[in-house]
C-alpha cells in the first residue's frame, strides 16, 4: 500500500528517526526532484493564489499576494504597510482600508508629525468595495507611475522603496521607513 507524502509531513515530529528517512529519501530523489527550478518547487515557494480579487486573505501572504496581483514590485513592503497602518489587519481606517488612505468616507481621529512632533486629528477615511480594492489603490497611486507622480517601483531594493514612501509623502511618521523595513525583515 502506497502512502501519501502529505501524510508523512503532516505527522513529522522532527524525531532524529524522522529526519534520518527524510535524509534518505532526499538521496533518492534529489538528482531530479529536488532541484530548485523543479515545478514542484517553485509551486511550493509561491505565493498562495486568490481565488478572486474579492477574496483577499486579510493576513501577510494574502496582502502580499494581492499586491503582486496588483503590480507591486515590493510587495513585502505591500504588507509591511498594511501591517503597521491596520495592526495586522484588526483596525481598519474605513470600510476595508488596511493602509490609512485618505479620502470622502469614515471620519476617524488619527495623528500626523508635520515636523514638530505628533498632533492629533481628525481625517476622513476612504471606504472601498473589497480589500482588493483597497491593495489596488495603494499600489496604483504610490507604486506605480500615477498622473504625473514617479511610483516607488522605481525603487531599486525594498529598503529604498520603504524610504520613497516616506519621501514621496506618503506617511508623516519620522521613522516610518525603518518601521516598515523592520517589520519586512521580521515577517517575510
Amino acid at each position: 500500500m502506497a502512502i501519501k507524502l502529505l501524510d508523512v509531513v503532516k505527522n513529522f515530529k522532527g524525531h532524529s528517526h524522522q529526519i534520518e528517512a527524510i535524509e534518505m529519501l532526499e538521496k533518492k530523489l534529489w538528482p531530479t526532484a529536488l532541484k530548485d527550478d523543479a515545478e514542484w518547487v517553485k509551486r511550493w515557494r509561491s505565493v498562495p493564489l486568490m481565488e478572486s480579487d474579492e477574496n483577499v486573505p486579510i493576513s501577510w501572504e494574502g496582502i502580499e499576494a494581492a499586491a503582486e496581483k496588483a503590480g507591486a514590485k515590493y510587495p513585502q513592503v505591500v504588507a509591511a504597510q498594511w501591517a503597521l497602518e491596520s495592526a495586522f489587519g484588526t483596525a481598519q481606517s474605513g470600510k476595508n482600508n488596511y493602509f490609512g488612505i485618505k479620502g470622502p468616507g469614515t471620519i476617524k481621529t488619527t495623528w500626523e508629525d508635520y515636523g514638530a512632533g505628533p498632533v492629533t486629528i481628525k481625517a476622513s477615511f476612504k471606504d472601498f468595495d473589497s480589500p482588493f480594492d483597497c491593495v489596488n489603490e495603494l499600489v496604483t497611486k504610490w507604486y506605480k507611475n500615477y498622473k504625473g507622480y514617479k511610483g516607488v517601483n522605481r525603487a531599486l531594493n525594498f529598503k529604498e522603496c520603504c524610504y520613497l514612501l516616506k519621501a514621496e509623502g506618503y506617511a508623516t511618521d519620522p521613522v516610518y521607513p525603518q518601521k516598515l523595513i523592520k517589520l519586512v525583515e521580521e515577517n517575510d
